[in-house]
Formats: structure tokens, C-alpha cells, sequence
């Protein structure tokens, strides 16, 4: 991935960078952030086709990944072009910094979308192989939809993911998997007028947080439902 991300980024055709401040960094209806502010910045490049993408977000000491201070996402990608549909095939890498133990996993992704008018609907897969930093293997599922609002700079999006996967390492499964398999949505609300952004989400999960975990990566704290707030800044 990082060779790859070199080339793409050394030869660009396109160029896109950006900050955000968000009130927590939620993925996949869990917080990374320790349920804190964050804030993240990100670059992408696009080539012949291939697009690299750099993204580096602020962790605040989380638990769920062993006390890390930074995540470093690279991830290398291509949208393919079928019969009305726009295929994606990427990969993924996580680099965590300030992390007490190696924490860094990797991950492919396939998805597909389809649009009509303003509306756009998409699904999506991402497994990360079986890896000692996860515990195992890891898959996540995802449907979204997203439409915009004409005449106006507003677009409302709504998904509904489930992540499943297979346990080595029970305590660094709960990582991604705090109490296995489970199922989180997000319903969105987007006001864009470049260059900014501003963003409210509510995001949950249906994890039972008032359970115990011996795990020290579960975080259960921080997996319930909460309103996420976001302010992106494009150049």
C-alpha cells in the first residue's frame, strides 16, 4: 500500500486536501477517540484511473487501540465502470502511532453504487484477513444510501452495517468486535458550500454496553449510540 500510495501521489492527475474537527471518531458505530474531539487531516491523489488516500486522525489515548495517540489510513484504490453501476476495489492499511503494542491491520474493500437523480445507493465489504493485531479475521457489511436536496447545498444519507468475523485472540477480537457480531446504522445530515462543511450524524449500535469485558481493547464506554458532530475545511 505505501509503495503504491508513492507512485499515485508523485504522479497525480488530481488533487484533493482537507481538516476536520469532529466531536468523536466514530467508525462503524465505535468511537476511536475515546469518545473525545478530534480532529483529522487528509489528502487524496487520483491517477489514470487509481486514486491514494492519506488520513491521519487524532486518537486521544484510546483504549480500544492500546492507548494510541494517532491512526495513519492509506489506502489504494480503483472505481471500475459496469452496465450503470460504478464498481470500487481498494486496500487499506492502518498504522497506529503511540499505540503501547503493535496494533497496525490491513483490509480489502469491494463495493458497488448506483445512482438515480439525486439519489445514490450503495453497498460495500471489507474483510481484513485473519491478523494477530485483530484477534482473527474481521468482515464488515455495509448498505447506505445518500440524496441530495435540489436547490439546495444539503444532501441526508442513512446506512446500516453488521460485523462478523472469526476469534484467534478473544481480547484483541473485542477490538473491532467488542461483544461479537454486531449491527450499527447512522443516519446523516450535510450542509456543503465549498469549502466547508458541516456535518451532524447520529450514529449507534445494538452492543449491550452495560456488560462486563475482560478485554482491555473492548471499550464498551464507547460503543452506545451518541450524535456526532463534524466542521471539514476542503482546499
Amino acid at each position: 500500500v505505501l509503495r503504491c500510495l508513492s507512485l499515485a501521489l508523485l504522479c497525480a492527475q488530481s488533487f484533493d486536501f482537507g481538516v476536520e474537527a469532529t466531536t468523536d471518531e466514530v467508525r462503524r458505530g465505535l468511537s476511536w477517540s475515546d469518545g473525545e474531539i478530534s480532529a483529522s487531516t487528509e489528502v487524496y491523489a487520483g491517477i489514470a484511473g487509481l486514486d491514494a488516500s492519506l488520513r491521519i486522525a487524532a486518537l486521544r489515548k484510546s483504549d480500544r487501540h492500546a492507548n494510541a495517540d494517532v491512526v495513519a489510513d492509506l489506502g489504494i484504490g480503483k472505481d471500475w465502470s459496469v452496465s450503470g453501476f460504478t464498481l470500487r476495489t481498494e486496500a487499506i492499511g492502518h498504522v497506529f502511532g503511540g499505540a503501547d503494542t503493535r496494533m497496525n491491520y490491513g483490509e480489502l474493500g469491494l463495493g458497488a453504487r448506483y445512482s438515480i437523480g439525486p439519489l445514490q445507493v450503495g453497498a460495500n465489504a471489507f474483510y481484513a484477513p485473519s491478523q494477530d493485531a485483530i484477534g482473527g479475521d474481521n468482515l464488515y457489511l455495509r448498505a447506505n444510501a445518500l440524496a441530495g436536496i435540489p436547490a439546495f447545498p444539503v444532501s441526508v444519507s442513512a446506512s446500516v452495517g453488521y460485523t462478523t468475523g472469526d476469534a484467534d485472540n478473544p481480547l484483541r477480537a473485542a477490538r473491532l468486535r467488542p461483544a461479537g457480531d454486531y449491527t450499527d446504522w447512522k443516519l446523516g445530515l450535510e450542509y456543503n458550500q465549498f469549502p466547508f462543511t458541516v456535518g451532524l450524524d447520529y450514529v449507534g449500535t445494538d452492543i449491550d454496553t452495560s456488560r462486563a469485558s475482560v478485554s482491555p481493547f473492548a471499550d464498551l464506554r464507547h460503543a452506545g449510540d451518541r450524535v456526532v458532530g463534524r466542521v471539514r475545511l476542503s482546499f
